[in-house]
């Protein structure tokens, strides 16, 4: 064989021979991002990159000078994709899952709502529930929090 011109893929894929493409077939750019501060800032802000582009954790861990939280993630930035959590059925259990991963950090009303989903009256009457049958507790004005 004099040349091997015909060995060559048609793209960065890796595979060889005619084919169609596929999402594979592209190298979409990825960026590296650290966010550091405390756990439920560190959440919110990977909250709000998940709602635009497809975001992986790949370390964490806590800075022992200063006790912040810091998280490595790399994030597609072409590659729009709505993070989409769950469907729960119940309004508790969208309260008791976000409260659950945050045992005994308090947490606001209004980030309970951007994390629920929830209508403002539907959030507030669940929340006065879940106070009142004992599962969480309201520590101060607009801020809750599940103990252990």
């Amino acid at each position: 064989m004099d040349s091997t011109d015909d060995l060559q893929p048609p793209c960065d894929c890796g595979a060889l021979g005619d084919h169609p493409a596929v999402m594979e077939c592209f190298n979409l750019p990825v960026v590296e991002i650290e966010v550091s501060g405390s756990r439920l800032a560190c959440l919110e802000a990977i909250g709000l990159l998940r709602s635009n582009y497809r975001v992986d954790i790949k370390h964490r861990w806590q800075d022992p000078e200063t006790g912040k939280l810091v998280f490595k993630l790399t994030a597609d930035l072409v590659y729009v994709k709505p993070y989409i959590a769950p469907p729960t059925p119940t309004p508790e259990a969208a309260v008791m899952a976000c409260l659950n991963d945050s045992i005994g950090v308090t947490m606001r009303q209004h980030v309970l709502q951007a994390l629920t989903n929830l209508d403002g009256q539907t959030l507030t009457d669940t929340l006065a529930a879940l106070t009142a049958a004992g599962e969480i507790e309201h520590v101060a004005p607009d801020e809750y929090r599940k103990n252990a």
